[in-house]
């Protein structure tokens, strides 16, 4: 897997997100013969409609802890493998492939949970998750060893439809 760092020295796979970092979206570091031109720049850094923010996954517990994880609309993808949308390093318990799927829905502004299809479960305040459950701001979820608190930022307040 190689790595990415950004001016902000975040660190990330390449692979997956390409130049751009994913936690605060600036290009990669570059050499001087890598010098691109404003417009061209102005490009790479524009967001496309599908990677607008809609909230937050915040680690509160495990090897993550203080780490936030960025929810998009549509169906975000949990595990610990490289294709997952928000990909969870560290925690052995965190399945590879789609352990849990957090959607948002741009029509009704609202994030749900839902099971994912291995064979770990998900915990929604304390309570084993089977079926798909609406989030409401500060839910607690637990994936694997992890703890997260679920933050929305787009709903009655804001949303990138205004």
């Amino acid at each position: 897997m190689p790595l990415g760092e950004c001016s902000n020295q975040h660190m990330y796979n390449k692979d997956k997100y390409g130049e751009t970092c994913p936690i605060c979206g600036q290009e990669a570091k570059k050499t001087e013969e890598d010098e691109k031109s404003a417009e061209e720049t102005a490009a790479a850094l524009k967001v496309p409609e599908d990677k607008y923010v809609c909230g937050w996954l915040v680690c509160i517990e495990g090897i993550n802890k203080g780490r936030s994880y960025q929810i998009y609309p549509g169906k975000n993808f949990v595990g610990s493998g490289d294709d997952m949308d928000i990909q969870i390093l560290g925690d052995n318990k965190v399945d590879l492939y789609r352990h849990a799927v957090l959607a948002f829905d741009g029509k009704t502004l609202k994030t749900t949970l839902l099971p994912g299809e291995s064979v770990g479960l998900v915990y929604l305040e304390n309570n084993a998750l089977y079926e798909p459950k609406a989030l409401d701001a500060f839910m607690h979820i637990e994936i694997g060893k992890s703890a997260f608190l679920f933050v929305p930022f787009c709903g009655e307040q804001f949303n990138w439809n205004q």
